[in-house]
Formats: structure tokens, sequence, C-alpha cells
């Protein structure tokens, strides 16, 4: 994968979190085990998107995590930003500090029209799409395979 174990266990949390009722909170120890997410990990992870206004949290009874807006309105791009930061497709793929047009890594050209297209992809990808996705896929799982 291309972005860090972090951004892996938001992508899973998230998409999980899509599936559920609109509007339904679900508490970090069970989404942690419905996403196979270390627990104490993820606890760190929802704060983080909350803090960047993806989530809402709420303590004591009744409380939990939802999304703060809803999910067809966040593009898959806001969670990778505010997990990895706003610079991540900026970033040259060899870690290269100077690395750009004018002074190209070894794999630069290549690099560029990769991450020029996934950031297409990641822009136009909503958090419900993954959600979507997600059930179609454990819908499949479940049918019986001959």
């Amino acid at each position: 994968m291309i972005y860090s174990a972090t951004t892996e266990y938001a992508i899973r949390a998230l998409a999980h979190m899509a599936t559920l009722p609109t509007g339904d909170r679900i508490l970090a120890r069970d989404l942690a085990e419905a996403t196979s997410v270390p627990r104490q990990f993820l606890g760190k992870i929802l704060h983080r998107l909350a803090r960047h206004g993806l989530l809402e949290s709420a303590k004591g009874r009744g409380g939990g995590f939802r999304f703060a807006r809803p999910p067809e309105s966040i593009a898959l791009a806001e969670l990778v930003e505010a997990v990895e930061g706003e610079d991540i497709m900026k970033m040259c793929v060899l870690g290269l500090d100077q690395c750009n047009d004018s002074q190209p890594c070894p794999l630069h050209d290549q690099w560029k029209v990769f991450r020029d297209r996934m950031r297409d992809r990641i822009h136009a990808a909503t958090i419900a799409d993954l959600g979507r996705n997600l059930k179609a896929k454990r819908a499949h799982a479940a049918v019986p395979q001959v």
C-alpha cells in the first residue's frame, strides 16, 4: 500500500461506519473489533479524524463516534489528508527532499503520472462509496460458492 498503516486503518474504520444506519454512533472498541484494528491505535485515529471535522465524538451513555457530516460529502482525499498531511501527494516516491520537474529523481516521471491519477481518484471517491463497496463485498462473501 502507498499509505501508512494509520491511513489504512482509518479507511477501514470509516468504510465500516458508512455501512451503519445514518446517524448511528459506534464505540471505538466495537469498531476496532469489526475492522480488526488495534483498539488503542484506532481510538487515536478516530480522535484525529474528529479534530479534522470528519467525525463527532461523544462520551458517556449513548456515546461513541459518528460522521460529522454525510459520508457522501466526505471525499477519501479528506481522510487521507487528515491522517497523512496535505503534502502526501507531493512527496517524492523515493523520499528525496529535492524532487521536482527541474530536479527529478529516477522515478519522477512515472510517479507523477500515477500520483496525478491517484489524486483524481481519491478526490472523486467518497466515504459513502467505500461503504457501498464494503456492503457489496460482504454480500458477495456471504453467498455460498459452488
